[in-house]
């Protein structure tokens, strides 16, 4: 509905001024007639004038609010099962990723992102962790999990890497014992 509304404001706001364009020069190279009936109708009754340019000011405003931001398309990972071809929304995937995040108690929340490389799959995890977790030994057993998860939960094989990305490290610190 609003690319049809878009489409007829705009063949109004260009054909308007195109058709009493092409009044003016019939009235004024063929027809004097017709020029001056134009004309006194401008000038006897500046109601017309006012009433045309609103009348095109309101074609433009409505042309310009119809403009937006298209749509997304989804985007999709498709790969081959045994029955055939599979496509699974790279939202499904987020959010299916995401949840393996709570499995870790010092994960505070994990934000991932998913995207295709050569057909492989690429993760990075923008994780927030609790200040004391040991982080490489934690990034290994979430790359572990996730890659594990992905294989076994949506039957993708093709994940070329899984970053993981600390954003922050959120606790207060633990205290140290004096001596």
């Amino acid at each position: 509905m609003k690319k049809l509304l878009h489409a007829l404001a705009g063949a109004l706001i260009f054909l308007t001024p195109l058709v009493w364009s092409a009044l003016l020069v019939y009235g004024n190279g063929f027809n004097t007639g017709f020029r001056d009936f134009i004309f006194s109708t401008m000038t006897d009754s500046p109601f017309v004038g006012v009433v045309f340019g609103l009348i095109l000011i309101l074609l433009v405003l409505v042309y310009l609010g119809t403009f937006g931001r298209p749509r997304s398309r989804k985007r999709y990972i498709s790969f081959e099962s045994e029955s055939g071809s599979v496509s699974i929304s790279i939202n499904a995937v987020r959010d299916f990723v995401r949840k393996i995040g709570d499995e870790f108690g010092s994960v505070v929340s994990m934000d991932p992102k998913i995207h295709s490389e050569k057909n492989m799959l690429c993760i990075d995890l923008d994780v927030k962790i609790q200040t004391g977790s040991r982080l490489p030994e934690l990034s290994e057993k979430l790359q572990g999990r996730v890659r594990e998860s992905i294989r076994d939960g949506l039957g993708i094989v093709d994940v070329r890497e899984i970053k993981v990305k600390v954003q922050e490290i959120v606790g207060a610190p633990p205290a140290s014992p004096i001596d």
